[in-house]
C-alpha cells in the first residue's frame, strides 16, 4: 500500500479535546467527507460505552471511566461535554450508522504503565505571543472557537503542529486524565515513550481500518497526534514499540462529571478555561453569544441586588463589539466580554467570583441513568440514594438529620457506612443549639473521584451494608491501638453494622485486658461512653459494650494517681487533658457510684507526693465543679501551695490548672478571689515578673466579660470602661465642618 493511496483515502482531523468551535468545524467536515468509518482518539475498551453515551437521558458533562478491576486506584477518565468534538463525532456516526472504533492504546496496557515526567506547553505560549495574545486560550479561541470558516482550519492545524513537531517543541495538548496518587509497582515509562506507543497503536489501528477496504476514514484525534499519523511507517515498527506491553483486567462505565472537573484549574492537563461559555458558544447562534452571556451576566447581578439596567448591557454589547474591531477579533470573544463588563456593569469586584463560577467554569453536574453499567456496589449505593430520597449531586449543603425519623436513621446509617469506606459524600458536623441525642448534621457534596473510591471498595462487598461490614471486620483484626478500636465500635454502632459488632467487641476486649498505658485507657472512654449513652436512641444493640466501658473505667481509677508522679511540663498538661476527658465521661453517665469512685481518684491525685502542681490543681477544679468542695477549700489549698517553700513557678501551675475552666469561679467564690489576690499582691518583684505569663496565659482564656468583670473587682467595683475628661470644646468645635463635609451634612 502506498502512502498516496492512504492519504486519498484518510482525512485527519485534528482537534482540540473540549472545543465547541472544533466541534462545529468536525461537523461541516464529516459532512463533507462521508466518510465509511470514524476513528476516534480513546482507548478501544471504551467502544462498548458509546451507545450508553448516545442515551438520550444522558446528561453532560459525564467521563467515561476505566479502572483496573484488582487496583481501582490505577484509572483513566476520559470527559466529555456537548461541545466535545469525540462526542459530536460519536453523534455524527451513529445517526448515520457510520462504524465507530476507538483508537488509542488499549487501557489494559495504558493502566499497566506508571508515565513520570511530562511535556510542557511553552511552544504554544511562544506562539500565542507572537500572534499577539497575552493567553494561549484567548489565541485559541480566536482561532478555532470563533471561526467563521472551518474549510481551511484542519489544514492549518495540521501544518503548524507539524511545524511544532519538526523543531524540536513540545505541547501538552492532550493532558494526563490518569489519577496518579503514590508510586507502585506498574512499569515506568517516560511521557516521550509513552507517546510513542500510543500513536503506534493509532496507526495500528488505521491499517486496519484501510485493510478492511474502506475507502473513506475519518480520524479524529488530539491536534498534536496529526503529523504522527500522516505517513505510515511500516508495521513492524510499530509492531516493535508494542511488544510487550502490560496486561492488566479492565473495567469501563460511565460516571457523571462537573464543568469545574472540566477546566485547567482542577488539574486537568486537556481541560478549558470556560466550559459554562463554551457551552454557550456551541448552543447559541455566534452573533448572539455577546448579548446572550451579558443578559446572563445582569440576570445574575439582579439576583444578588445589584444594579444592572438594559441600557447597561446594550452599551456593554456595544463596548464588546467595539472591542473586537479594535483588536482584530472577528467578533467579541470572553476576553472583551469581560472587559465590556468590567467597565460598564461591574462594580464591585466581589462580583466575579460569583460571575466565574456560575457562567464562566459553571457548576452544571452531569447525570447518567440506571441503564450505565455498574458494579453491583454502585447498583446498590445508587438504589439506596434513590430509596431514601437523597439528591446526588457536587452541590455543597447541609443535611439535617432527626435519628427519631425511620427515613432519616436509614440515612444517618448510609452515611456512616461510606465512611467506613472511605467513600467521604458526608462530613458530620457538631450539632450546635440542638441536643445531640436525636439530632445529627453532616454536609454532604458528591464529588467525580467518590466513584473511584467505591469501586476500591467492591473488594469488600456487592453492598453498602456488606462492604461496611467487611471493612470494619478487617479494620478490628489490624487494631493495635484500644484508642482506635474503641473509635471504631462506635463507627460500627453508628452505621448499625451487627454482624461487626462481635469482631470489634471481642478486639476490644483483648486490647483493654493487655493495656496499662493510662493515656490510652482514657482516650478509649469517650466513644463507648457515647456508645452507651445514646445507643438506645440510634437502637442499636450496646449492651456488651457497657462491661468493658466499666472495667476500663476501673483501671483507670486505680491506675491515674500512679501515672500522676514524676511528670515534665508537657507530660502534666497531657495528663490534665486526660483527666477532663474522664470527667466528661462521668458527666455523660450521670451514675452516682461512678461519681463518687472519680473523686476518691481525684483526692489521691491532690494529695500525691512528687505530683505535678499543674495536675493537682486541674483535679482540685474538676472536684469543684463535680460539688465535691467548695471556694473555701479552694482558697486554702492555693494558700498551701503559696506557703514558704513552695516556688513561685509551681504555684503559677496549680493556677493555671485550678483557673482552667469558665472565669466565673472567680466572679461567685469570694475565698477564693481574695486567696488568689493576696498571693499576687504579695509576690515580690523580680518573682512577679518571672510568672507574669503563666499568669497572663491563664486569665486569657476567660471570655472577654468574664475578664472585664474580674478587673472590675479587683479595682473595687470601679467601672473599667475608658472615660474622657478634660476636653477643650472650642478645639472640638472646629472639627465639625470638616466632618459635616465628609458626611455630606449641610453647614450650620
Amino acid at each position: 500500500m502506498s502512502r498516496t493511496a492512504v492519504s486519498e483515502r484518510v482525512r485527519l482531523f485534528g482537534i482540540r479535546h473540549h472545543g465547541p468551535g472544533s466541534s462545529r468545524s468536525l461537523l461541516a467536515a464529516l459532512d463533507e467527507w462521508e466518510p465509511q468509518a470514524v476513528l476516534v482518539e480513546g482507548p478501544v475498551e471504551a467502544e462498548s460505552l458509546v451507545p450508553h453515551l448516545l442515551d438520550p437521558e444522558v446528561r453532560t458533562p459525564v467521563a467515561m471511566l476505566l479502572y483496573a478491576k484488582d487496583t481501582p486506584r490505577w484509572a483513566a477518565y476520559y470527559p466529555m461535554a456537548d461541545f466535545s468534538p469525540e462526542l459530536q463525532a460519536f453523534r455524527w456516526a451513529t445517526l448515520r450508522s457510520v462504524p465507530v472504533r476507538l483508537m488509542d492504546l488499549p487501557a489494559t496496557s495504558m493502566l499497566g504503565l506508571n508515565v513520570v515526567g511530562g511535556r510542557g506547553s511553552e511552544a504554544m505560549d511562544r506562539i500565542a505571543e507572537v500572534a499577539g495574545f497575552d493567553e494561549v486560550e484567548d489565541w485559541w479561541e480566536h482561532l478555532v472557537e470563533h471561526r467563521s470558516d472551518p474549510h481551511e482550519l484542519f489544514a492549518g492545524i495540521e501544518s503548524l503542529m507539524g511545524a511544532l513537531r519538526e523543531s524540536g517543541m513540545e505541547i501538552d495538548v492532550d493532558g494526563d486524565d490518569e489519577e496518579e496518587e503514590e508510586p507502585d509497582e506498574r512499569r515506568k515509562v517516560s511521557s516521550d515513550e509513552f507517546e510513542a506507543m500510543r500513536e503506534a497503536h493509532m496507526r495500528r489501528t488505521l491499517r486496519q481500518a484501510l485493510a478492511e477496504g474502506y475507502e473513506r476514514v475519518a480520524v479524529v484525534c488530539g491536534a498534536w497526534h496529526v503529523p504522527a499519523l500522516k505517513h505510515l511507517p511500516h508495521a513492524r515498527e510499530d509492531d516493535a514499540l508494542l511488544r510487550g506491553l502490560p496486561k492488566v483486567k479492565v473495567g469501563a462505565t460511565i460516571v457523571p462529571w462537573t464543568f469545574e472537573r472540566l477546566t485547567f484549574a482542577s488539574g486537568y492537563g486537556a481541560g478549558a478555561r470556560s466550559p459554562a461559555f463554551y457551552d454557550l458558544l456551541w448552543r447559541t447562534p455566534p452573533e448572539e453569544v455577546p448579548s446572550q452571556w451579558l443578559l446572563s451576566v445582569a440576570r445574575l447581578m439582579r439576583s444578588e441586588d445589584l444594579d444592572a439596567s438594559p441600557a447597561s448591557v446594550i452599551e456593554a454589547i456595544r463596548l464588546a463589539d467595539a472591542l473586537a474591531s479594535l483588536r482584530g477579533r472577528p467578533r467579541p470573544g470572553l476576553r472583551e466580554l469581560r472587559d465590556s463588563a468590567n467597565s460598564v456593569l461591574i462594580r464591585h469586584e466581589a462580583i466575579w467570583r460569583l460571575i466565574g463560577r456560575r457562567l464562566i467554569v459553571g457548576d452544571r453536574m452531569g447525570k447518567v441513568p440506571d441503564s450505565i453499567p455498574m458494579i453491583p456496589l454502585q447498583a446498590d449505593l445508587a438504589a439506596l440514594q434513590k430509596r431514601l430520597r437523597m439528591k446526588v449531586d457536587d452541590t455543597d449543603r447541609r443535611l439535617e438529620l432527626d435519628l427519631r425519623g425511620e427515613m432519616d436513621l436509614e440515612r444517618s446509617h448510609l452515611l456512616h457506612r461510606l465512611a467506613l469506606l472511605e467513600v467521604t459524600w458526608g462530613r458530620a458536623e457538631q450539632v450546635v443549639g440542638k441536643k445531640g441525642t436525636f439530632h445529627e448534621h453532616w454536609r454532604i457534596q458528591w464529588r467525580p473521584e467518590l466513584t473511584i473510591s467505591l469501586i476500591e471498595s467492591s473488594i469488600y462487598g456487592n453492598t453498602v451494608a456488606g462492604a461496611a461490614t467487611a471493612r470494619a471486620v478487617e479494620l478490628a483484626a489490624h487494631a493495635s491501638s484500644l484508642a482506635d478500636i474503641a473509635v471504631l465500635i462506635e463507627r460500627v454502632l453508628l452505621a448499625d453494622l451487627q454482624e461487626a459488632v462481635e469482631p470489634t467487641v471481642n478486639k476490644l476486649q483483648a486490647l483493654s485486658a493487655t493495656s496499662t498505658d493510662t493515656g490510652e485507657l482514657a482516650e478509649a472512654l469517650p466513644p463507648l461512653a457515647a456508645v452507651v449513652r445514646y445507643g438506645t436512641v440510634r437502637r442499636t444493640e450496646s449492651e456488651r459494650v457497657v462491661p468493658v466501658l466499666d472495667a476500663i473505667f476501673t483501671r483507670l481509677c486505680v491506675g491515674l494517681p500512679r501515672a500522676c508522679v514524676s511528670l515534665d511540663d508537657d507530660a502534666a498538661s497531657a495528663m490534665a487533658g486526660r483527666l477532663d476527658l474522664v470527667s466528661g465521661v462521668v458527666r455523660l453517665f450521670d451514675a452516682p457510684e461512678k461519681t463518687a469512685e472519680w473523686l476518691s481518684t481525684l483526692e489521691s491525685i491532690t494529695q500525691l507526693r512528687g505530683g505535678h502542681a499543674l495536675v493537682a490543681g486541674k483535679a482540685e477544679r474538676i472536684r469543684f465543679d463535680l460539688g465535691a468542695v467548695d471556694g473555701e477549700h479552694l482558697a486554702l489549698r492555693l494558700g498551701q501551695e503559696a506557703s514558704f517553700g513552695a516556688t513561685a513557678h509551681d504555684t503559677a501551675a496549680f493556677l493555671e490548672g485550678l483557673l482552667d475552666g469558665p472565669g466565673a469561679i472567680l466572679l461567685h467564690q469570694q475565698a477564693l478571689f481574695q486567696a488568689i489576690d493576696d498571693w499576687v499582691t504579695g509576690l515580690d518583684g523580680a518573682v512577679l515578673d518571672e510568672i507574669l505569663p503563666l499568669i497572663r496565659r491563664t486569665f486569657s482564656l476567660f471570655t472577654k466579660p468574664e475578664r472585664r468583670q474580674i478587673g472590675e473587682r479587683v479595682t473595687g467595683g470601679r467601672s473599667l470602661t475608658a472615660k474622657v475628661v478634660g476636653i477643650d470644646e472650642g478645639r472640638a468645635m472646629r472639627v465639625l465642618p470638616v466632618v459635616r463635609r465628609i458626611l455630606g451634612l449641610p453647614h450650620e
